[in-house]
């Protein structure tokens, strides 16, 4: 355990002296106002090929939270478990009867506002540490930090930066090698691991995911073999052409096809070996942008010990 302690203490020491400056930031922020509708909302995430963007309440001018893609999913599964609509049902339709779920006391419904109040929006200065970035960034469902300077967006910092940093900045020049904990000795992570059959419905896999508020689920075959994952990246790509026809076909089958349309190719399925050092998948993460890791038994039965996402490794970081 020696070694993750060390490890431990050098990431403490990296996050605590480098500011939020340190993190390189987009030309161009996307964000929301309130008063755009539901559905054009959305259509502004998909456009721009991102997850999520921040809400701004033009009324009460602040920030009220990010809307996520990944909040169509209980949508999904809404229409699709009600039948309210046909099979050749496009995103106004998962939106317009999707809303009917949000039963709410408010005057103004379930508007951008209301939807961006699930997910918190927790801003830092451009002057605080990286550490003030990732003690919110280990929160529960935070996946990125807002950058306010008088009141104004002016950067977003995601959890895979903050890898990327880590990745950058784990090297032989500043971090001896021989200190380099394993996954076993870092003792971090989920199990036993979230996973279906690969021969499972796409809609089995969304109802899971809404269940679980979650946007990665691992893939198995008969053998137990990890053979696949989901991403929130996927989702993305369904909801572009929403047909609840393909909600019953087999999840494997499906994102085979889906990620054949995407442009920017990453590797969606990470797995490794408990020796395998921590560096290592901090720059598998880092270098492929996905948010979490699977632990396998090994290379050839591929059997699930343990997922590890960049919110388990953050808060070993910044824990006790």
């Amino acid at each position: 355990m020696q070694q993750a302690s060390v490890f431990k203490k050098h990431c403490l020491e990296l996050l605590s002296k480098y500011t939020v400056d340190a993190v390189p930031q987009p030309k161009s922020i996307i964000q929301i106002e309130s008063t755009t509708g539901v559905y054009e909302a959305f259509q502004i995430l998909l456009k721009n090929d991102i997850l999520s963007a921040p809400v701004y309440d033009v009324v009460e001018k602040t920030y009220t939270g990010f809307l996520d893609v990944r909040d169509v999913v209980s949508y999904v599964v809404f229409i699709h478990d009600e039948q309210k609509v046909e099979s050749n049902t496009q995103l106004a339709d998962v939106i317009k009867h999707g809303l009917q779920q949000h039963k709410t006391p408010t005057t103004d419904g379930a508007n951008v506002r209301y939807l961006s109040r699930r997910n918190k929006f927790l801003p830092v200065a451009k002057t605080d540490s990286l550490l003030t970035v990732v003690k919110s960034l280990a929160s529960p469902n935070v996946h990125r930090v807002p950058v306010l300077e008088d009141g104004k967006l002016v950067g977003i910092i995601t959890q895979t930066m903050i890898m990327t940093f880590l990745a950058k900045n784990l090297n032989e020049t500043t971090f001896d090698k021989s200190h380099d904990p394993t996954i076993l000795e870092l003792a971090v992570g989920t199990e036993p691991v979230l996973s279906l059959p690969m021969t499972h419905s796409v809609i089995d896999t969304f109802r899971l995911m809404d269940t679980k508020k979650r946007s990665g689920i691992a893939l198995v075959d008969d053998n137990e073999r990890l053979v696949g994952t989901t991403t929130g990246k996927d989702l993305g790509l369904f909801i572009k052409n929403p047909t609840l026809n393909v909600l019953h076909s087999q999840i494997f089958e499906y994102l085979k096809e889906v990620r054949q349309t995407q442009i920017d190719i990453r590797a969606p399925l990470i797995a490794v070996f408990g020796s395998d050092k921590v560096s290592k998948v901090v720059g598998l993460i880092a270098a492929t942008k996905v948010h979490r890791v699977y632990v396998v038994d090994g290379e050839e039965s591929c059997k699930l010990k343990r997922v590890i996402s960049i919110t388990d490794i953050l808060g070993y970081i910044i824990s006790e």
